[in-house]
């Protein structure tokens, strides 16, 4: 399977630091990607959480990547119950970073949950995000093609070359 995943411009997210507990960085984490206006996130798709810096020069890693088939990524991020253990890594391990949200839409697939599940697994595989666990399973061989601003991932992954 091959797939095609256009990148967003990363919006930036407070630094989780400014919250004394990680409650209230998740409760205003929500509230601020229900209030954000970027047309991406009414959309399914793929998306990341990063930390670092995106000037002068951009210097991210890969937080989180998750997605969504049925629902649109601001739902998915804001309906989301309980006190999430990756936001919970999020607000512990990066206090004082920069964070940024991407959004990957999928350009040449017809999304489903198993699809979504395939891409997100063989993201954890290839760019292991520090708050996500493996997936149990094995991703199905797929091969991505990254556009748009897909910084810090490789332009392709599962190719036999790399």
């Amino acid at each position: 399977m091959e797939v095609k995943i256009n990148w967003s411009e990363p919006i930036e997210i407070f630094k989780p630091g400014k919250y004394n507990t990680d409650e209230k960085f998740i409760e205003h984490l929500r509230k601020f990607i229900e209030e954000n206006e970027n047309p991406y996130l009414n959309e399914a798709g793929i998306f990341m959480f990063l930390s670092g810096q995106i000037k002068p020069e951009e210097k991210l890693s890969v937080i989180i990547i998750e997605g969504t088939a049925d629902h649109s990524i601001k739902e998915r991020i804001v309906k989301r119950k309980g006190h999430v253990r990756e936001f919970k890594c999020l607000y512990k391990n990066y206090k004082d970073e920069n964070l940024f949200l991407k959004i990957g839409k999928i350009q040449n697939l017809e999304l489903n949950p198993e699809i979504i599940q395939n891409i997100v697994c063989a993201f954890i595989d290839y760019a292991s995000p520090s708050c996500m666990e493996p997936c149990k399973q094995k991703p199905d061989k797929i091969i991505i093609f990254n556009e748009g601003n897909f910084s810090p991932l490789h332009k392709v992954y599962g190719k036999e070359e790399e």
